[in-house]
């Protein structure tokens, strides 16, 4: 190592991108959002996208392990250069896919779960790692009990290894829905970017406001700027 080789940590994270996992209710809006994506390519990993008949973006069906690994092979190819984001629709079903040939292939549930996980992770890992790209997994949500009769909605894995894992290491944790605004009369729908007691949500950024509007290459700007 040379000293010539440092650089500047807005470099650093400028090379890299907003790297986004999401999660919210059904009919929450997250599969929309994809449009508001800068030059996004979706992975949807079940069908139905109704709420994108709209949208005239580029789609990869995956429905199967082989279908979802091919698209990861692809996103290393020069081809993937003209997309700055890529958004998988949805990574809890990506990994349910997963886990549904793992269970045909071993008797024992835990092995099953195990051999998911080490299929899943490495690619979500890439996708983390992955410079000149924005990255925004759907997630389906699910409410964990937190004691005192309280419950947290999360994103949803099968399994706990993923649960742990994945939301640890993505950058921003955004909770989409509908939500009481201070200060805004009525209920809107927008995107939580604050932690609470029931609500899991972060913004390694700290450029975020706790609620943002529904636009993504809006909240990419306010994450990536310097000042």
């Amino acid at each position: 190592m040379q000293m010539s080789q440092l650089r500047p940590a807005y470099a650093c994270a400028a090379q890299y991108g907003v790297k986004m996992l999401a999660h919210g209710g059904p009919g929450s809006g997250k599969t929309p959002l994809v449009k508001t994506l800068p030059r996004p390519v979706l992975c949807a990993t079940e069908p139905g996208l109704l709420s994108l008949r709209d949208w005239d973006g580029p789609v990869w069906e995956a429905y199967t392990p082989q279908a979802i690994n091919e698209f990861f092979a692809w996103l290393k190819t020069p081809e993937a250069r003209n997309f700055d984001s890529v958004a998988i629709d949805s990574v809890s079903q990506m990994s349910e896919v997963f886990l549904a040939e793992a269970l045909i292939k071993n008797k024992h549930g835990l092995k099953a779960y195990g051999e998911m996980a080490e299929a899943v992770m490495p690619l979500l890992r890439d996708l983390y790692y992955m410079q000149e790209k924005h990255i925004y997994l759907v997630a389906k949500q699910y409410a964990s009990e937190e004691g005192g009769g309280l419950q947290k909605k999360r994103p949803y894995f099968p399994g706990k290894e993923l649960n742990v894992k994945i939301p640890h290491l993505y950058d921003e944790i955004l909770c989409v829905g509908t939500f009481q605004i201070p200060g805004v009369q009525g209920e809107q729908r927008a995107i939580r970017t604050l932690d609470s007691l029931t609500v899991s949500a972060r913004d390694r950024s700290g450029r975020l406001d706790e609620y943002e509007p529904f636009d993504l290459g809006a909240l990419i700007t306010k994450c990536m700027t310097s000042a």
